[in-house]
């Protein structure tokens, strides 16, 4: 790497001509960006929790309404006041509404005369609060139509909260039966959604109804003009504030979310001077010390950038020898001491990860299931004296399979070696189930010498025997093997009884994960081994279809055995 001469002149020169200008300018607009971004960031933060606290509101308030809408139509007075049943059912269907909503509201049923039939509020300054408000209230009131909010103003110096209602008539055949609906207390609708932020709600008038709005409002609970504008800024009180506005049914309601601004403003302020007298000294101390730095730590610089070149391109074994006395020695100690836990850490971390595969495929192996072991020796007892000579053919295989299956000389098989021991295994079922039992194996001597792990093809063939065996016709088995896309593939199929599709949709489910959540241990050790030891999608794939069968579809790599 070519290294520059006169690093010192050069740098101050380059600093006076081009580096000062550009730090204030740099400086100026890092200050105006952050005061853009920070109040693009209060905007949106206002606009998100404005809009989500709108939605979420107009959501509640919709969802009363149409459950209004809905008893107003399906209630009969006469039979909640005379019929027990019909009135408890009722009940239960409302207070399963109430207990569904975020905010809950009180029920309130009147007859005719703004008489109360039932309400879920036993308060009775609330009733007769509501009582005063739906006398005064005429039939072409939008009280029926929409939400509306209900102060009071009935009863000076009470203390109730206003309420937002929302009542409709109950009108069969023409006739007035009396009116329903919800009252939700602006006591229950949290105002603040942060602590420097706001979010007031208020009717067409601008009446508030949310609570720590008082310094915003008046003497008559109407919001405050400098509030009521649109999105921007104000200044109240000596703070500085950010409203955004928004509109519900048409402007009915109106949520205004006012976030806080001062504490910013002032860190904002803080922030630019501070930044300015950083840049200053920088540009003084950069000036003075640049070019004596420079001269002395400039090929240190480079010996570090040629040794993280190195590493880039994978070299671990970089060393650097830094002997200037300072925080460049240290950083190149450390940087030599990094690599060598690096290069530790990837040999130890490859050994375990081999380890753990091994040891993960070793158990899975040592799973082998003896039931066929005791069902051949229970056949050979009985077959010794009326046919001393299979049972003597038998014991052979049989030992002959102990042998392979507890070998330790080689963790890998060949195709041919696992088919012979697939046979041997089927030459035992043979003996035991007679005509019950056909196979054919039929794999092309091309793949005879492909590495295969030990043990594959019994469990799936003893699986096909167990559960796919007819009681009154023969079950046949076929091996076959194939190649596709570079893959071995191995497949074992049986036209027996099949697996119905909800266990097969079970084993299948149950083959994903890294723990065996069934009984059926044959096929997932099976594909938990091969995939194991394999990347990719290698694997057992079984496929079956109620009295059509099994197929079970193994896939692995194409590695071939070297000789010797």
């Amino acid at each position: 790497m070519e290294k520059h001469t006169s690093f010192k002149e050069e740098l101050r020169k380059s600093l006076v001509s081009h580096a000062l200008f550009p730090c204030v300018i740099s400086i100026f607009l890092l200050i105006v960006s952050v005061a853009i971004i920070g109040f693009n960031l209060i905007e949106k933060r206002s606009i998100n929790s404005g809009s989500e606290f709108s939605e979420g509101l107009e959501a509640l308030l919709d969802s009363y309404s149409e459950k209004a809408e809905e008893l107003s139509f399906g209630i009969s007075l006469k039979n909640f006041r005379e019929v027990t049943d019909y009135k408890v059912a009722v009940i239960s269907d409302i207070y399963q509404f109430l207990n569904r909503q975020e905010i809950r509201a009180d029920f309130w049923l009147f007859d005719p005369s703004f008489n109360l039939v039932y309400s879920t509020n036993s308060d009775d300054s609330e009733m007769n609060y509501l009582y005063n408000y739906l006398i005064g209230q005429g039939e072409s009131s939008s009280l029926w139509e929409k939400p509306v909010f209900m102060y009071d103003n009935w009863q000076l110096g009470s203390s109730a909260e206003p309420s937002c209602i929302i009542f409709k008539r109950i009108s069969h055949n023409g006739e007035n039966e009396g009116c329903l609906g919800f009252s939700i207390s602006s006591d229950k609708i949290g105002s603040e959604a942060a602590r420097d932020l706001i979010l007031i709600v208020t009717n067409s008038f601008d009446r508030v109804f949310s609570q720590g709005a008082g310094g915003f409002t008046d003497e008559r609970g109407k919001l405050l003009s400098e509030v009521r504008r649109d999105r921007g800024f104000f200044h109240m009180g000596g703070r500085s504030y950010y409203s955004v506005p928004f509109e519900l049914y048409g402007g009915d309601i109106r949520i205004f979310a006012v976030a806080d601004c001062t504490t910013y403003i002032f860190l904002l302020a803080i922030f630019a001077a501070t930044a300015i007298f950083i840049a200053l000294f920088m540009c003084w101390s950069i000036y003075m010390s640049a070019g004596r730095i420079a001269s002395k730590k400039t090929d240190i610089m480079y010996e570090l950038i040629d040794a993280l070149s190195e590493v880039e391109k994978g070299n671990l074994d970089t060393k650097l020898d830094i002997r200037s006395g300072d925080e460049f020695e240290l950083m190149g100690n450390s940087f030599n001491v990094m690599l060598g836990s690096i290069r530790h850490l990837i040999k130890r971390h490859q050994y375990l990860a081999r380890e753990n595969t091994l040891a993960a495929v070793q158990m899975l192996e040592s799973q082998f299931n003896p039931h066929f072991l005791f069902n051949t020796l229970e056949s050979v007892r009985y077959m010794i004296r009326p046919e001393p000579k299979a049972a003597e053919k038998m014991i052979v295989s049989l030992s002959r399979l102990l042998r392979y299956s507890i070998r330790r000389d080689d963790n890998m098989s060949t195709l041919s070696e696992e088919s012979e021991f697939a046979e041997k295994y089927l030459d035992i079922m043979m003996y035991r189930f007679g005509d019950k039992l056909r196979y054919s194996i039929d794999i092309d001597e091309e793949f005879s010498d492909c590495e295969v792990p030990p043990m594959i093809l019994q469990p799936v063939i003893e699986n096909s025997i167990k559960y796919g065996a007819f009681d009154d016709r023969p079950l046949t088995i076929k091996i076959s093997a194939y190649k596709k896309e570079g893959s071995l593939n191995i497949v074992i199929s049986d036209d027996g009884k099949g697996i119905d599709e909800e266990l097969l949709s079970s084993l299948k489910e149950n083959m994903t994960h890294r723990h065996n959540h069934s009984n059926h241990i044959g096929l997932y050790n099976v594909h938990k081994r091969i995939s194991l030891l394999y990347d990719g999608d290698c694997g057992a794939y079984v496929e079956s279809r109620k009295d059509h069968g099994t197929t079970v579809s193994l896939k692995l790599p194409m590695n071939k055995r070297e000789e010797a």
